[in-house]
């Protein structure tokens, strides 16, 4: 588990458990209905509002992270794009250098045999 997931972990338990100790508290203290429905109620709009606090920043930050890794990827594919066309490039010149050494060494074969045979 990472260390972010681990503290949302905890942030969210700590909002569950105030949230349940809220209520409990509010539900045995001695208030009457009106009271009691009005406290309960500001509590589950500061709860409510934290909530969606959470989730606009999860929200930003994940699309934060999503656009990091969309640029990163594309860095990535031009990168090995441009590998891969110098590789294609070396392989080309290697391919002909050796085509080049061949020829030569050809030229040099014949002309020694027309050489054996004259003698």
């Amino acid at each position: 588990m990472s260390r972010e997931n681990a503290s949302n972990g905890v942030l969210v338990g700590a909002i569950v458990g105030g949230a349940i100790g809220a209520i409990t508290a509010l539900l045995f203290a001695p208030k009457s209905g009106t009271d009691l429905r009005e406290d309960l109620a500001d509590k589950f709009k500061a709860i409510s509002d934290k909530t969606k606090d959470i989730a606009t920043t999860v929200g930003h930050t994940t699309k934060d992270l999503a656009a990091t890794v969309g640029q990163n990827t594309k860095d990535l594919a031009v990168t090995i794009k441009d590998e891969a066309g110098d590789l294609i490039d070396h392989a080309k010149q290697s391919n002909q250098a050796i085509m080049d050494n061949l020829s030569t060494k050809k030229d040099e074969v014949k002309e020694e045999l027309a050489a054996a045979g004259r003698k």
